[in-house]
């Protein structure tokens, strides 16, 4: 009875913890923060290495290979930055004005929980709660550059069931059926004076599906897809000077195909892969459209392109009770010079990982990583879209984070 009562009240937990998160930024408007073991190697690996139940949210097949029942459950804490330089030229009202901005990417607390248990020797069942996409940006009062963006908050959560089969020792399948959550708040003060507001949310259904092979003893390759977030949000628009409308917004959060792979060298070290193109080229614009048809209310386009992503990363077993990890992953942004906005100030990453596995006892371990992200220098000079004069935006945007992780794998 105390089993099953502890087995309950950790689910519980893992899922509910999962549910009350804060979004950051990473390439685009991706997030892969969704666990802590796999950020200590770059995320290498993380579609063929299935070293605990936070592999359903890259390859679902992997809870084939996950030792017995368990449960791993954690967070990433993701620390304030982002600096602008430059000005407004041409505003209608005060000419040219120069400005910066700092720290407009606050810390974020991103957790995340997973279920796994085996049914039979070839069935396994499983049940995730972790964030998939999500931006988090909110630009100090009074910044340069406020009549084109204050705060930008796309929020997205996922809770997924997961079923996968073994064929044999070597050979697996899995799918992921998946409910998903989107809120979204974009905020502005146009001219320093009227405030706007949308906001707005959706719920769809998606799915992921992958495969697992162990070609050898040694070697593991994954292969996972995720489909497209397909979401209609529907909301309100509200300025300071007006009365409230209703407005619908359709957000496509694209698909993504991962390959990887995981070779054991010896008792000691284990090397790591990991490839993933995501189709962000899907992602044109932020259209808030009028829900009596009169038009739209609040346009900024996009354009993203396709992206890669690539990493490396090892793993060393020190002893009995500690595993180390290293890994570096380029990060491959959607957003283009030509198409950077004050919305998306993103640019090219690199990733530098360290982590550790504390074996505590037979049936618990604890993840610790950290990272540091450092992204390419950003130029921007945005200009209004399709609405008022607010001048031109333009300058530099530069940031670096440092992300600290940590989760307790719980074995029964």
């Amino acid at each position: 009875m105390q089993f099953q009562l502890s087995r309950k009240v950790i689910l519980a937990s893992a899922i509910a913890l999962a549910s009350q998160v804060s979004f950051v930024q990473a390439a685009g408007y991706g997030i892969n923060e969704q666990s802590a073991s796999y950020l200590g190697t770059g995320f290498a690996g993380r579609a063929s290495n299935a070293i605990d139940a936070s592999i359903s949210a890259t390859n679902p097949a992997g809870i084939s290979f996950v030792e017995g029942t368990q449960v791993s459950v954690g967070a990433d804490v993701i620390l304030e930055g982002g600096d602008f330089n430059g000005s407004i030229k041409d505003d209608p009202v005060n000419g040219t004005i120069p400005g910066s901005a700092s720290d407009f990417q606050k810390t974020a607390f991103v957790p995340f929980g997973y279920f796994v248990m085996p049914i039979d020797d070839q069935w396994s069942f499983g049940l995730a709660g972790y964030a998939p996409y999500g931006i988090e940006l909110d630009y100090e009062d009074g910044w340069v550059g406020q009549s084109f963006a204050k705060k930008t908050s796309v929020q997205v959560m996922n809770i997924q069931g997961t079923v996968s089969y073994k064929f044999n020792d070597d050979l697996s399948v899995g799918f992921g059926l998946i409910g998903s959550h989107v809120k979204g708040e974009l905020t502005s003060k146009a001219y320093g004076l009227i405030d706007g507001n949308i906001e707005g949310d959706d719920n769809t259904v998606a799915w992921n599906i992958g495969t697992i092979w162990n070609v050898t003893d040694a070697t593991t390759l994954g292969l996972a897809y995720h489909s497209k977030l397909d979401f209609k949000l529907g909301g309100t628009y509200t300025t300071s000077i007006s009365p409230e409308e209703n407005v619908n917004l359709s957000i496509v959060m694209p698909e993504k195909l991962m390959a990887s792979a995981t070779h054991k060298l010896d008792e000691q070290w284990t090397v790591m892969a990991d490839i993933t193109w995501t189709r962000w080229s899907r992602f044109k614009e932020f259209d808030v459209v009028k829900s009596d048809g009169s038009g739209s209310a609040y346009y900024v386009p996009m354009n993203w392109d396709d992206t890669w992503a690539l990493s490396l990363g090892t793993s060393y077993q020190l002893n009995d009770q500690w595993l180390l990890r290293a890994g570096y992953m380029f990060d491959e942004s959607p957003v283009s010079d030509e198409f950077r906005t004050a919305r998306s100030p993103d640019a090219n990453r690199n990733w530098f990982t360290f982590g550790a596995n504390w074996k505590v006892a037979d049936d618990m371990s604890v993840d610790f990583a950290y990272a540091y992200v450092k992204l390419k220098d950003g130029a921007i000079s945005e200009v209004s879209h399709g609405g008022p004069d607010y001048g031109m935006l333009e300058g530099t945007f530069s940031s670096s984070s440092h992300i600290l992780g940590a989760q307790l794998n719980y074995k029964f």
